[in-house]
């Protein structure tokens, strides 16, 4: 019943927010009065300043370790969003592992396409390492267009080689910028917030005019991932994307990279930034690979510290 709710919640908002044919600046004043509201969890103090020069959301809880931090990178196809609309995940993650979660308002397309999400990406992950904090203790996640952001910083880092950060967390990632995306070649009656035309628009006014081998020069799913950092990333059964997901775990397996992989069954795309039990257990799911691999230990036995 909880999960039958909240889809068809999200399929109304999802309506609402984008209509037959979206127009960016009206759909982003939808988003923005949607979430005018979003509360991260008692305890995690917010506020905003800026990271490399980049906008940022600080999400800080109590007792927060100076010397460790996670990137958060939101999703909404590279052209809509911002942090507060992710608040609610970015909040319960922060709580969870107990770390600062800084969520990055990177510039969006069509005013600013590729590569300016990338290149505010590199700036405000370079800003914690200049801060004085660890590679080995910034752990980097994104939802959606954010998970590839994050793999596109990852993919960056290599090739200028600088330091990787930890890991990585992918919550239902773009992987394919191509006509070759799964979100095109399912069924997608199940996905309450994506459909096939919409991914499109988001793909044309992030790559605008860019041809098909470009894009796919560009897309995270046909790169060498080998030398990036342990990734550990989430996909959700109904979600368009769900068959990238299966696409780069098996290019990861074929590259010995190391990735855990858990798809939801019969959730949709980013279900994690809903107030439902099974959201709630996936990011404690994720909060507990990410503390992992900073601190040494699990969530639960952070937690009791």
């Amino acid at each position: 019943m909880e999960t039958a709710f909240w889809r068809l919640l999200s399929r109304l908002v999802g309506r609402w927010w984008f209509g037959p044919a979206p127009d960016w600046s009206r759909v982003r004043a939808r988003v923005g009065a949607g979430t005018t509201f979003a509360r991260a969890p008692r305890g995690i103090a917010v506020e905003t300043s800026r990271l490399g020069g980049i906008p940022v959301e600080t999400l800080t809880p109590r007792s927060a370790p100076a010397d460790a931090a996670v990137l958060y990178l939101h999703g909404s196809g590279y052209v809509i969003g911002m942090p507060r609309m992710v608040r609610t995940l970015t909040g319960a993650l922060a709580a969870a592992m107990g770390t600062t979660v800084h969520a990055l308002d990177y510039r969006l397309a069509p005013e600013h396409p590729y590569p300016a999400a990338v290149d505010d990406t590199v700036a405000a992950y370079r800003a914690l390492l200049a801060a004085g904090i660890p590679a080995e203790r910034i752990a980097v996640v994104g939802d959606s267009a954010g998970g590839g952001l994050a793999l596109d910083l990852a993919l960056r880092l290599r090739e200028k080689h600088w330091p990787q950060p930890a890991i990585l967390g992918l919550i239902c990632p773009v992987l394919d910028l191509t006509a070759n995306s799964s979100a095109f070649q399912c069924d997608p009656s199940r996905e309450p917030l994506l459909n096939p035309p919409l991914m499109a628009q988001f793909m044309d006014a992030y790559l605008p005019g860019v041809p098909e081998d470009e894009r796919r020069a560009r897309s995270p799913l046909y790169r060498d991932i080998t030398g990036l950092p342990p990734i550990v990333m989430h996909s959700a059964g109904d979600d368009l994307l769900a068959g990238d997901a299966r696409r780069f775990a098996a290019l990861a397996a074929k590259s010995a990279a190391p990735l855990r992989h858990r798809e939801y069954r019969d959730l949709w795309h980013v279900f994690h930034a809903m107030p439902m039990r099974v959201a709630r257990e996936a990011v404690t799911d994720l909060a507990s690979a990410l503390s992992d691999r900073l601190y040494g230990h699990h969530v639960g036995h952070r937690a009791s510290r």
